[in-house]
């Protein structure tokens, strides 16, 4: 059984949400995604009235996800459901070609089968654990890359750093620790490689200032004369990332 509510929230948006009964449901729950919004799973005999009046209690954490979505919203705007075929890796000047072999497992897995080629095996069926498939392919492939080129840029330009995570994040391109633990974006592979070398080095320019001070545009753009021109480029280069690479985002409260 299924019924529709809506928020009005602080922002002054009215969001339309699906209150689902659930039979094992022992507690209402909050679930929203950035394809399908805000979704209430509401346990057996639980009144239409007190789960509307304990949605609007969650206004706050309904917010603050819409606004992550929002912020990834152009890879989002249309529900590709095609697998890529084939993709390019601008940074590394790389083409890959993707096959799909059914084979008996019930999971989903993806390998480098030669130079150019990626084969995606398993219940190929399921395209969404093959998009999952990809994108663990795409980490491997990244910190394969993204590691030695971070010590190649920190050894030239004499910088150190604590160490390096590559994460597949979801807004933020690179970060650096107050630490010096710095952490990159799988997705920098699709970027063209002046960008993706910007990035580093502008997370290599933290470890000499943490805060974006003029004194930490200077160090940068002593490295990289372009800086302010990348700097521009890299508002829209979100847009270059293919839907498969970007995971759903997914919120999940309990009340």
């Amino acid at each position: 059984m299924t019924q529709t509510a809506h928020i009005d929230l602080p922002d002054g948006r009215k969001l339309a949400y699906e209150i689902r009964i659930s039979v094992k449901a022992r507690s209402l729950r909050l679930k929203m995604t950035a394809r399908d919004g805000l979704t209430v799973i509401a346990p057996k005999g639980l009144n239409y009235r007190k789960i509307v009046k304990l949605v609007k209690e969650k206004q706050s954490w309904i917010l603050s996800h819409l606004k992550q979505f929002d912020e990834v919203r152009h890879l989002l705007g249309e529900k590709e459901t095609a697998c890529p075929e084939a993709f390019a890796l601008p940074a590394l000047a790389e083409t890959w070609r993707v096959e799909y072999w059914q084979t008996r497992g019930k999971t989903v897995g993806a390998r480098t089968d030669r130079q150019g080629r990626i084969v995606v095996y398993g219940a190929v069926e399921d395209k969404e654990r093959c998009k999952a498939a990809l994108r663990r392919w795409l980490a491997r492939h990244a910190k394969e890359a993204l590691i030695p080129l971070l010590k190649s840029l920190a050894d030239d330009n004499r910088l150190k750093f604590s160490s390096i995570s590559i994460k597949n994040q979801r807004t933020r391109w690179g970060s650096c620790s107050a630490t010096g633990v710095i952490s990159l974006n799988t997705k920098l592979l699709f970027l063209k490689p002046a960008l993706m070398r910007y990035v580093l080095l502008h997370e290599l320019c933290h470890t000499l200032e943490r805060n974006h001070t003029n004194r930490f545009w200077m160090h940068l753009r002593q490295l990289e004369p372009h800086t302010d021109l990348l700097h521009g480029q890299m508002r829209d280069a979100w847009k270059v990332v293919p839907f498969w690479a970007q995971p759903i985002i997914e919120g999940l409260e309990r009340l």
